[in-house]
């Protein structure tokens, strides 16, 4: 690299008069203008490794998000280097450059946007100085930009990892939730079993109770309906007495009364003790009937009971087997989404440079098939840089960046960027998850929703436990054609 005075030295040399302005030289004011563009760029990748450290500073609580207090950590440490290679003084220049989405934060990718973006200011002035016949500070510039492209692709490396991390701690947040959940349903489902198993049994003890009840009662009315057959010896015993009584034998007849008197008093102790004995053979058969019923609804409870937790343990091993389903399925999306990203980031500006050397090719050798007239060729070989044959759209950037930013640096302001018109053409990583950013609002809907790609399927895993948000009612949903408050819209 050229020292300071040498390169003042050599910039002198280099300079072009008035009696130098061959057909193949370039004015003077285009070549200072583009070696003024040129200078602050020669060491921009390294100035961008201290902006890196300082971003790393400023997202502190490695949440991948800068706000404002972050940016103007930023901007404190690393103001004068921002200044030369973005063309930016404030927080509001900052985030009016790189904040795509407009939601007030830099997230990964508009955090590697900010390297991106010098990069691609670096390859338009490395043009231009290829086009002024700068071909030392061409090749300089050019080894500085796939410096920094390596840079930046271990740049995204650190931020993706950092990402994949956080989903990664998210889902198992999201299965610990799950499992809970899991537990708390099926701790309410066995309660419930419970519940309903004693409520059925206190029914079925009830039902017993009434049946017992009802058995008394019977039992009671049926005493005097009990037909018990007397001994054959007290009906002999009892026509003897007649018999012996007509014939005036008073002695045997009472003798036989009082033999009778004996037996009928055994007879009717024998007939009670046969009706209490009918009586508690039916007790013991209802009771053996109702115990019968309890043991089956013991064991149905016993069997529902085991299908219960049969189906829970299945149900648990299922679950298990989602949550490392998805995790293996985060992972694998994550390491697709890194090798894609790091093919696309060594590979897409190399290629765009390939093919931006062909298209210039092309169109040079098509001029030069052409046969022109001596003035124009005169014409074309002194007018600027920016006109020359091979100039393409990205040249007059450079020259509305180099003009906007002379004005801004007069005016001392300025509201947009002019190197917003080069972020079409950047290389996107697409570091950003769907589910680890900041609340959206509730009518917003997610990215996974509206899109397909590998962080898209992530989000959409992440996502899937997380409590459903109800969208706000339209505000046209409040009033008529005539602009009156309908109230009745507001359930």
């Amino acid at each position: 690299m050229l020292k300071p005075k040498q390169y003042e030295e050599s910039l002198n040399r280099r300079l072009a008069t008035a009696h130098t302005n061959f057909s193949t030289s370039v004015s003077a004011q285009q070549r200072a203008k583009v070696l003024n563009e040129a200078r602050p760029l020669l060491d921009a990748h390294l100035k961008c490794r201290e902006i890196w450290e300082a971003l790393l500073l400023a997202d502190y609580k490695k949440d991948g998000l800068l706000n404002d207090a972050a940016l103007q950590f930023l901007l404190d440490k690393q103001a004068k280097h921002l200044g030369e290679l973005l063309l930016v003084r404030n927080v509001d220049d900052l985030l009016d450059l790189l904040d795509e989405d407009e939601d007030g934060f830099l997230n990964e990718d508009e955090q590697i946007l900010l390297f991106s973006t010098i990069k691609e200011r670096m390859q338009i002035c490395a043009d231009e100085l290829c086009n002024i016949h700068e071909y030392s500070l061409y090749k300089e510039l050019m080894k500085a930009i796939r410096s920094l492209e390596s840079d930046i692709i271990n740049f995204q490396r650190t931020l993706r990892l950092r990402t994949h991390d956080k989903e990664i701690s998210l889902y198992h947040d999201i299965g610990i939730q799950k499992k809970e959940k899991f537990k708390e349903q099926w701790n309410k489902i066995f309660e419930d079993f419970a519940t309903d198993c004693q409520e059925k049994m206190q029914k079925l003890k009830e039902i017993h109770a009434r049946q017992i009840e009802e058995l008394n009662e019977t039992l009671q009315k049926d005493v005097e309906f009990v037909k018990i057959k007397p001994k054959p010896v007290m009906k002999e015993l009892q026509v003897r007495e007649k018999v012996v009584a007509i014939n005036e034998r008073y002695a045997e007849a009472q003798q036989i009364r009082n033999e009778l008197k004996s037996l009928e008093i055994e007879e009717q102790n024998r007939v009670e003790n046969k009706i209490l004995e009918e009586q508690e053979k039916k007790r013991k058969k209802l009771l053996k009937r109702q115990e019968k019923e309890i043991n089956h609804v013991l064991i149905k409870n016993s069997t529902e009971y085991n299908k219960l937790k049969i189906k829970m343990q299945q149900d648990e091993i299922r679950l298990e087997k989602e949550i490392k389903l998805h995790i293996h399925d985060i992972t694998k999306n994550q390491n697709l989404a890194s090798r894609l990203a790091e093919k696309v980031g060594m590979t897409r500006d190399e290629l765009r440079r390939t093919k931006e050397k062909s298209k210039k090719l092309k169109e040079f050798l098509a001029d030069n098939k052409k046969v022109q007239p001596r003035r124009k060729n005169l014409a074309i070989s002194t007018a600027p840089a920016s006109f020359l044959p091979g100039t393409t759209k990205s040249k007059s950037i450079v020259n509305k960046v180099g003009a906007m930013s002379t004005v801004s640096a007069s005016l001392g302001y300025r509201s947009t960027s002019p190197l917003k018109y080069t972020l079409k053409n950047v290389t996107k990583f697409n570091i950003k998850s769907d589910a680890t950013g900041n609340d959206r609002p509730v009518n917003v809907l997610p990215d996974y929703m509206t899109s397909t790609s590998l962080t898209s399927k992530t989000g959409k895993l992440l996502k899937q436990s997380n409590k459903e948000k109800d969208s706000f009612p339209r505000l046209t949903n409040f009033y008529n054609d005539k602009l009156e408050r309908v109230e009745e819209n507001l359930i």
